[in-house]
């Protein structure tokens, strides 16, 4: 199943739920505040008094609004089978299901080996504290058509190939993702898909498959994440106007790289001993690149590659500021004329500081020195200081 097919199928839950809501919400069994037994809703504050093991479809559903799930240090956990023959309109291996209730909060327990752990569809001010969700075969936990919500210091961790990701956030803004883990997945970290202005901040991806993040989105704040040991920390593909600043990535794959979109902003982030190139800025194949990009006082140290790459689709861009050394290839590479160069760094990289195409924007103040190449720079000028 590709990442396209997957999001559609967890949209398609949305719909699921809808026609099911009515049913929960006239006949469905209504569990008291201490017991709960798998695929009951509850309707008031809970506390689980136990684990739910081996449930062979969903775990708790959520019934009403303004009501406190707490899993009291307990964990809820499917069979680890898949459901056959799901009945058509009704949702069917989730660990925690809340369909369109505002002010829900979850917290302190596990949820594993279910479809996707804990989904949020249609809600507002739902928040997930404390819990961790592991071992599905989709998600770890999903956000769809929700807003202002919040999720802190939860993990999504070890999701299962072939197609387990730690977190989906899908059609909702004004999400806070917080202080939260994301490691040891099959496929990503974390998906954001049609969700602008939400902020991501602080949480840790580590040894994910494939990227720690994929933004495919506008508006989000990305702040002080740390991704270590991913196949890239953060891909831009395609997202405008995102802000990604003060991130930390060690020896990753790639650090980060904005495929396509407009107007975003790559500030004051650290990568450190990426097995290719550090951050760079549209593709090869196919021939893509995002529009007004700006990376400003971003370092990157002991790349694989190059530690800055613009690639020939990419249209002007700034870079001010940047820090490129000992990279095993130039510093910056930069194939677009479009792109203007002020006041970056080259340092101690194999080849060239800045290897940059005729007609770039030259926009002063570049320094190269110690570089392999005793060129330092092309077409522009580098001081040596």
């Amino acid at each position: 199943m590709g990442r396209g097919m997957k999001v559609e199928r967890t949209l398609g839950l949305l719909v699921a739920m809808a026609a099911f809501c009515s049913a929960l919400a006239s006949g469905a069994q209504v569990a008291n505040a201490v017991h709960v037994s798998c695929g009951d809703t509850i309707t008031a504050d809970t506390t689980l008094d136990g684990d739910l093991v081996d449930c062979p479809n969903n775990g708790i559903m959520i019934g009403a609004d303004d009501i406190t799930l707490d899993l009291n240090s307990h964990t809820v956990a499917g069979n680890g089978k898949a459901v056959k023959n799901c009945p058509k309109n009704k949702p069917c291996d989730l660990g925690v299901v809340n369909d369109g209730h505002d002010g829900v909060t979850v917290t302190g327990g596990s949820v594993r080996e279910f479809d996707t752990g804990v989904f949020i569809g249609k809600a507002r001010q739902n928040r997930v504290l404390g819990i961790s969700s592991s071992r599905h075969r989709f998600f770890g936990f999903v956000v769809a058509e929700s807003a202002r919500s919040l999720i802190r210091d939860s993990s999504g961790n070890g999701n299962l190939a072939p197609e387990g990701d730690g977190l989906g956030l899908f059609g909702s803004h004004d999400i806070r993702i917080l202080r939260n883990s994301f490691r040891h997945n099959a496929q990503l970290g974390m998906h954001v898909v049609d969700s602008p202005g939400n902020l991501i901040r602080g949480n840790v991806f580590f040894r994910n498959s494939d990227f720690g993040l994929l933004m495919e989105a506008n508006r989000n704040q990305v702040r002080r994440n740390r991704c270590v040991r991913n196949s890239t920390c953060m891909i831009v593909a395609p997202g405008s106007r995102n802000v990604i600043a003060g991130n930390h990535s060690l020896r990753d794959g790639t650090g980060i790289g904005i495929e396509k979109g407009r107007g975003n902003r790559v500030i004051g982030n650290v990568v450190v001993r990426s097995r290719r190139s550090g951050i760079y800025l549209g593709l090869n194949e196919p021939a893509i690149g995002g529009k007004d990009t700006v990376l400003r006082r971003n370092l990157v140290r002991g790349s694989g590659g190059d530690g800055f790459t613009v690639r020939a689709a990419d249209d002007n861009s700034l870079l001010r500021g940047n820090i490129a050394r000992g990279s095993a290839d130039d510093g910056f590479d930069i194939n677009n004329d479009s792109t203007r160069l002020t006041r970056n760094r080259a340092v101690h990289n194999a080849d060239l500081g800045i290897e940059a195409v005729f007609g770039v924007i030259d926009g002063g103040g570049n320094r190269a020195s110690r570089n392999g190449n005793p060129l330092q720079c092309t077409n522009v000028f580098c001081s040596s200081g």
